[in-house]
């Protein structure tokens, strides 16, 4: 009797809790979205602000969260943050910057992690994509390449009297040599003379833009990450020798450059945001998805800076520039 009176406790019990037992709703499922930076400077900040703010514009707000890790302009600890956001089995990595790209393709290759990148001049050169057509593995992305024929003509526009130009760029990093060689084959269209020397390090700059400052007309800053990063410093050696500093995109003008008629990487984040939505909330895969290129540019001009220097603006390049002080 005691078992039986025990026995029907027990089931009691188990009824009870069965009754009172709320059913487990399922939570959306939240999609992580790795991010990896290779140095911060306003353009890749840019590309970051850009891809979420156009995610969230397309409906996905609350859908995905994104995890920021910078690798401070060093390769290897880019290596490290890409093996972790593997590790902890993120949905997708966003990479930003070559180096930073190449990191991810390499810690993703036999998992199906997908990558989509940014700010890379040229994907194919730099071994993460078989074409810009058809990627062809888990990467795809968005190429700033700079339309440079737009650029040169900007500089003999405003200075029609000028011979050679300056560039840095850093030896490490394949996508500035890419942009030199690019530039020194077309310069001569333009009647002008490049002069070029690479360095390894920020604390070359000073000395390398002071060289070079010498010699030229006018310094071309192109869309490397450690020249970006330093825009200040070759500014600073070119005003001192009385020369303007041209470049290939907007997010450094309030550091002294005269003129830019180039890309937006708020833009080029917003063009990321679609092939992310495609890879994560519609299951598209990355092979299938073509290399995306910057769709426009705009022209911003510093008049003070062109005053200071005696450059005189066009009105035809009045008409489509934006002028700030």
């Amino acid at each position: 009797m005691k078992k039986i009176i025990t026995l029907a406790l027990v089931l009691l019990m188990l009824m009870v809790g069965c009754t009172e037992a709320e059913p487990v709703e399922e939570k959306e499922d939240v999609k992580t979205i790795g991010v990896l930076l290779l140095v911060t400077h306003p353009a890749l900040d840019a590309t970051i602000e850009g891809m979420v703010s156009e995610l969230e514009a397309m409906g996905f707000a609350g859908k995905f969260k994104i995890v920021i890790e910078n690798a401070n302009g060093d390769a290897p600890t880019a290596d490290l943050i890409a093996k972790q956001f593997v590790s902890d089995k993120v949905d997708l990595i966003y990479a930003i910057a070559t180096p930073a790209a190449q990191a991810a393709f390499n810690a993703t290759q036999g998992t199906d992690i997908p990558v989509v990148f940014n700010a890379v001049t040229d994907a194919v050169a730099a071994g993460i994509v078989a074409s810009n057509d058809a990627p062809g593995g888990n990467v795809t992305g968005v190429s700033d390449a700079a339309p440079l024929d737009l650029q040169l003509q900007l500089i003999r526009d405003l200075l029609p009297e000028a011979k050679k130009i300056g560039m840095l760029y850093n030896l490490g990093e394949v996508n500035g040599l890419i942009q030199v060689e690019q530039v020194q084959a077309l310069a001569p269209q333009f009647g002008l003379e490049v002069i070029v020397t690479g360095v390894t390090t920020a604390s070359e700059m000073a000395s390398a833009a002071q060289q070079i400052a010498g010699e030229v007309d006018a310094f071309y800053n192109i869309t490397d990450n450690l020249v970006v990063s330093n825009t200040a410093i070759v500014t600073d050696k070119a005003a001192q020798a009385g020369i303007p500093v041209f470049a290939a995109e907007d997010g450094t003008m309030d550091q002294g450059l005269l003129a830019v008629d180039g890309l937006s990487y708020l833009k080029l984040g917003n063009q990321a945001a679609g092939l992310v939505a495609k890879i994560l909330f519609e299951g598209v895969s990355p092979k299938d998805l073509a290399v995306s290129t910057a769709t426009d540019t705009s022209l911003i001009i510093n008049q003070t800076i062109a005053n200071t220097l005696n450059i005189t603006i066009s009105d035809a390049l009045k008409a489509r520039a934006t002028l700030i002080d």
